[in-house]
């Protein structure tokens, strides 16, 4: 069995947890890497398609990260449970910056630390202890619909806003910590099976048929080796045509690739709203009389209003501004100030404009 075990781990990749500290490796393998990102690595939201047909949905997640996702070099992985897709997403060039400025090499696989820790819940929240932190999650018909990192236990208030953001009322404790040990199979994102897990069950019987397959295929090579070196000339010959003229294909489309993202990259630069825009937007959200006391914008995607109405509802205001598709993370609370509300949002890009990053 030991001999087995080392002869399955050759086909398997080395799995290794990528956090702030670097790489740790937490398996043997000999077949390229697997890397675990940290949570605090990722950006997380969750995508409808239930107006996306089937074969379109790939494409349809492709575009739409592309608008929703705050870096420039996006890497992402998917997980669909019926017609909603949980997405994460990371900067390929922050998960590879090594020390002292060298580039890691690329794995061959990366995934979210998140699909290693708990389970899908059809209902109910989690704060689930991480590698790095914790991380506050919202499940709702086994899609987790909100997810917050953070590195030490959230206060209640903070906890609360969370779950204002997800829909929720507020809670009058925190709740307890979730310590869950990294497990060796992702969770399946729905209740059909996952074909990794699958894959992970039977690893073991299809590292023996592919050897088995390999020593047939190698020994009717060896059978007919003669009649291939015969061959063999003229496929060189025709390779060397070939490739001449896939090299002028590949040279123009690198060079086609390099432009298009030099051109994305600049108008990613552009904050997805202006002021004027925004103010339009805001007006109609807010229902009713209200009365602008305060408007910042720390920074070109996030917005902080405080407003002054009558008998405030912030369960209304961030329902009516997550409706608009302009903003997402709407939390809203009650200001110091009799009848005042303060709200917080990030500013999304209008459908149709700019890069679509």
């Amino acid at each position: 069995m030991p001999l087995l075990n080392r002869f399955v781990r050759g086909f398997s990749a080395s799995r290794w947890l990528r956090g702030s500290n670097g790489l740790r490796q937490l398996s043997e393998g000999g077949n390229g890497q697997e890397w675990l990102l940290a949570r605090h690595l990722c950006a997380y939201t969750v995508l409808d398609g239930a107006a996306v047909p089937a074969r379109k949905r790939k494409g349809f997640v492709e575009m739409a990260l592309a608008r929703w996702s705050p870096f420039a070099d996006t890497q992402s992985h998917v997980e669909w449970v019926g017609d909603r897709a949980m997405a994460w997403a990371w900067s390929r060039g922050r998960m590879l910056a090594g020390p002292d400025g060298i580039e890691l090499p690329q794995p061959r696989r990366v995934l979210p630390e998140s699909m290693f820790r708990g389970a899908p819940q059809v209902s109910g929240e989690q704060l689930v202890q991480l590698d790095e932190g914790l991380e506050g999650r919202v499940w709702r018909d086994n899609v987790m619909v909100a997810s917050r990192w953070w590195s030490e236990p959230p206060e209640l208030a903070e906890w609360n806003e969370f779950r204002r953001g997800a829909g929720l009322s507020p809670a009058a404790a925190a709740p307890d910590i979730l310590v869950s040990e990294l497990q060796t199979q992702p969770w399946a994102a729905s209740g059909s099976p996952d074909i990794r897990e699958a894959f992970g069950h039977y690893r073991g019987y299809l590292a023996l048929a592919a050897a088995g397959i390999a020593t047939v295929v190698l020994v009717a090579l060896l059978v007919g080796v003669v009649a291939l070196k015969i061959s063999i000339w003229q496929v060189d010959k025709q390779i060397a045509q070939q490739e001449q003229a896939l090299d002028k294909i590949i040279t123009a489309r690198d060079e086609a690739l390099q432009a298009r993202a030099a051109i994305d990259a600049r108008l990613a630069l552009r904050p997805p709203a202006g002021q004027i825009e925004l103010m339009g937007l805001v007006s109609g959200l807010m229902r009713g009389q209200w009365q602008l006391l305060e408007w910042k914008v720390p920074d070109a995607r996030t917005l902080e209003v405080t407003a002054r109405m009558v008998n405030p509802d912030p369960r209304a205001i961030v329902t009516a501004w997550e409706a608009s598709k302009r903003f997402t993370d709407v939390t809203a609370e009650l200001g110091k100030q009799p009848n005042s509300v303060i709200v917080k949002a990030h500013v999304v890009r209008a459908s149709g404009k700019g890069s679509g990053k």
